[in-house]
């Protein structure tokens, strides 16, 4: 039996689109398709889904808040996010908010179905791009007040050493868009408000000498 289907997402060309793509596979079926969070729940009221495939903007209820409501009325179902933000703290928030996976639209088709195949058996999948992003892994350095991953330590090492983030990008091995993902995390994490504040608590925490 078919994996079936709710395709969320705002832009109607991208949606059918991604219903093609998604129905071309052997495992899986688009039973309907939503342009905003309301229209999730009023799906959802009808159709006996397995995976709801949810972008992040979305007019009148956005991502985070359509995964919150249906998590409280469908606590069940399985939710994987498709959209284009890169941004670590919005990613977090859809993780928290309930969503087993995450996977930017530029993710290549197999990727796609691998995420959605993953979320529907009760795992966690993220896009090769996003476990870049949030270098899924245990938090390290206790004494930290804040829980940083081991790459925004990296990066907050060199934000301090004063590399620009087009070295930082370089140094890592990682794009340019990943280091202002990671930059703008570390500074709303910390509550850094600019480069001086990062200096001094890369200094009171030993991170650099």
């Amino acid at each position: 039996m078919k994996t079936r289907i709710l395709l969320a997402d705002d832009h109607e060309i991208l949606l059918d689109s991604l219903t093609d793509s998604i129905n071309f596979s052997e495992f899986l079926e688009v039973v309907c398709t939503a342009k905003n969070g309301l229209e999730v729940l009023e799906k959802l009221a009808i159709y006996d889904v397995d995976v709801l495939v949810c972008d992040m903007q979305m007019p009148q209820m956005d991502g985070i808040a359509t995964v919150l409501q249906v998590r409280q009325h469908y606590p069940h179902l399985k939710i994987l996010m498709l959209s284009m933000l890169e941004e670590t703290h919005l990613i977090e928030q859809a993780i928290q908010a309930g969503a087993l996976g995450y996977v930017l639209k530029k993710a290549k088709k197999a990727e796609l179905e691998k995420a959605i195949l993953a979320v529907a058996n009760g795992g966690r999948c993220f896009g090769n791009e996003i476990v870049e992003i949030l270098n899924i892994a245990e938090p390290v350095r206790e004494n930290l007040p804040y829980m940083l991953s081991a790459r925004e330590i990296e990066v907050l090492k060199l934000i301090a050493l004063e590399n620009s983030s087009v070295e930082i990008a370089a140094k890592l091995n990682i794009s340019l868009n990943t280091v202002e993902s990671h930059r703008k995390s570390i500074y709303q994490k910390l509550h850094l408000k600019n480069l001086a504040g990062a200096v001094r608590f890369a200094l009171d925490h030993k991170l650099i000498d």
